[in-house]
């Protein structure tokens, strides 16, 4: 969660200066009016104990500042998790700080594709460096940010690992951000270069700051969204009086910071970001003390925070069916690499459909095959770049990095 105090020189940019965008697209989005069973039995696999590793993992490194030296180390992390929860492409976002030379770690992003819709896109997302406002040393001072925000941050990797053996209707994107605590910048970056791409984004979900809970507080949600937004939000009450009748969940706005959801209300896109309590949230982030049972005193609720964001987003995304092939080996080449006008393609077994996308997850070229072991992929069309080759044959899918020059 950044507060504005700490970023008044990022205000000079105008990165939270601006109103929301009118939407690039507009959606309907559906009504509950009962449990799913699928959707509940999800949720109800939501761990306590994996949330609190996630935490526990995020919080022992020194810090997560994002101009730090440690803030790579948690980048490498993040994509060897998402990897591992079988995420079908993941990638790095690269972004400018404003008046930061040096660079930064990327924001990450991991894509499960779209089965029917797959240029529709579902986005939950958390920042994960943190801040300490006693000083401005990057790399000697103690940032465990442990609400802020890895309870947000465990959050989507629970809500990825959950979620990734399954297909849906549309594309989902699980993202984390970098150097949101100077001005959400890395967000900022990605839903302007979305927007400039025009990616049909059907909703952002947010999460930061999800495990204080005030002494003598019921568990509830403030719920920040704008007017323009209000049919998502709606939405997002509505699912939650469903699944979780007993819990209070109102619209409500913070009085003294902002956080990644804005980035995609200024640029276009609906967005919506469930929050502890605007009055009474943690007194204790940005300082050394914002660790586990002080900061984040409640665990459960960080666990129904997951619960809410995984429904909503499945939901929204239409869930199918449990789909984990038993995936042997699979060999695929791409050459030349880097490469400008075309590139040759060949597979050990009979490859099915190719998919290529760039840096920000989204689709940019398909091919459909019929069993074909070569076949030549033309580049020309494509900006120079980095983007990530799906391979899909008759053993599995692979996954390749290609250079366009």
């Amino acid at each position: 969660m950044k507060k504005t105090i700490i970023i008044a020189l990022f205000l000079l940019g105008g990165l939270t200066a601006f109103a929301q965008a009118p939407h690039i697209y507009e959606h309907d989005y559906p009504v509950i009016t009962e449990e799913n069973l699928q959707i509940r039995a999800l949720m109800d696999s939501v761990s306590l104990d994996s949330i609190k590793a996630n935490i526990e993992h995020l919080c022992s490194y020194h810090t997560r500042r994002y101009d730090s030296r440690f803030i790579y180390d948690v980048q490498d992390w993040l994509v060897s998790r998402y990897k591992d929860f079988g995420a079908d492409t993941v990638l790095l976002h690269d972004f400018e700080v404003p008046y930061y030379e040096q660079g930064t770690a990327d924001n990450v992003i991991a894509v499960k594709w779209g089965t029917k819709k797959p240029q529709e896109y579902v986005v939950c997302g958390a920042h994960y460096d943190s801040w300490n406002a006693d000083g401005y040393d990057p790399d000697t001072i103690r940032s465990p940010g442990a609400d802020d925000n890895a309870s947000g941050v465990a959050g989507i990797l629970e809500t990825a690992r959950l979620l990734s053996p399954y297909t849906f209707d549309r594309t989902v994107i699980f993202a984390n951000w970098c150097a949101e605590e100077v001005g959400l910048v890395g967000s900022a970056a990605y839903a302007h270069d979305c927007a400039e791409q025009r990616m049909d984004i059907v909703a952002y979900f947010n999460l930061d700051m999800t495990g204080y809970l005030a002494e003598g507080s019921d568990m509830h949600v403030n719920l920040m969204y704008t007017t323009q937004d209000s049919l998502l939000g709606d939405y997002t009450k509505n699912f939650s009086h469903v699944y979780f009748p007993e819990m209070r969940i109102w619209q409500d706005w913070l009085a003294w910071g902002d956080s990644d959801y804005s980035s995609f209300n200024r640029n276009g896109y609906p967005a919506i970001h469930p929050f502890e309590d605007v009055r009474e949230s943690s007194p204790f982030i940005h300082t050394r003390q914002d660790v586990l049972g002080l900061s984040i005193n409640n665990l459960e609720q960080s666990k129904r925070f997951t619960e809410l964001n995984l429904g909503l987003v499945a939901t929204l995304a239409g869930i199918n069916g449990y789909n984990v092939p038993e995936n042997e080996v699979v060999k695929v080449a791409l050459y030349p690499n880097p490469t400008r006008e075309a590139v040759s393609i060949a597979a050990e077994d009979g490859m099915q459909h190719i998919m290529v996308c760039n840096i920000l997850g989204q689709q940019v070229k398909a091919m459909e095959l019929h069993g074909e072991n070569r076949c030549t992929l033309v580049t020309s069309d494509l900006a120079s770049g980095l983007y990530i080759v799906r391979i899909m044959t008759g053993k599995g899918i692979a996954c390749l990095r290609l250079v366009v020059e």
